[in-house]
């Protein structure tokens, strides 16, 4: 009886704590991005492309075009003494013009990081592709939050 009611407590607690998913919201289901020309680094402009589908085949009446533009930069921080780097920056700089209501916004989103070379070629390249993955969604995380923004900015 009392294993029972712990079970019923916790369930109440749990199933009513006020979670709720960040895109529950009808606003932001509510927009279709079509991208119109894409400029600069073309590997994380297809990335983020890619991760921006989901809202280009969507039909709504909030129509946002977008022109990407984005440079990728690997920058060495340091070396060894033998000249091999040691130290990278990762940064990724993407400029969005959008074109909603005959109105054109432009974002400027950034992206950096600072790790260490391996000494795996194989494993740094994957590392930094992870990396770039990771960029471009949280670009397009930041690019949806903006594009919501958009019609109370005006």
């Amino acid at each position: 009886m009392k294993k029972n009611l712990i079970l019923i407590i916790l369930f109440i607690f749990l199933s009513s704590c006020g979670y709720t998913a960040l895109y529950k919201g009808g606003s932001i289901q509510d927009l279709r991005i079509v991208i119109i020309n894409m400029e600069g680094d073309m590997g994380i402009n297809n990335l983020i492309r890619t991760k921006l589908k989901p809202y280009s085949e969507k039909e709504s009446l909030n129509i946002y075009k977008v022109n990407i533009n984005s440079e990728y930069n690997k920058l060495i921080l340091s070396k060894d003494s033998t000249g091999k780097a040691i130290d990278l920056q990762l940064s990724l700089k993407t400029n969005f013009t959008v074109n909603y209501n005959n109105k054109t916004k432009i974002f400027i989103l950034e992206e950096q990081i600072n790790i260490k070379n391996e000494s795996n070629s194989f494993e740094q390249k994957k590392y930094e592709n992870v990396i770039r993955n990771n960029f471009a969604s949280s670009i397009k995380e930041k690019l949806i939050l903006k594009l919501v923004t958009i019609p109370s900015i005006d």
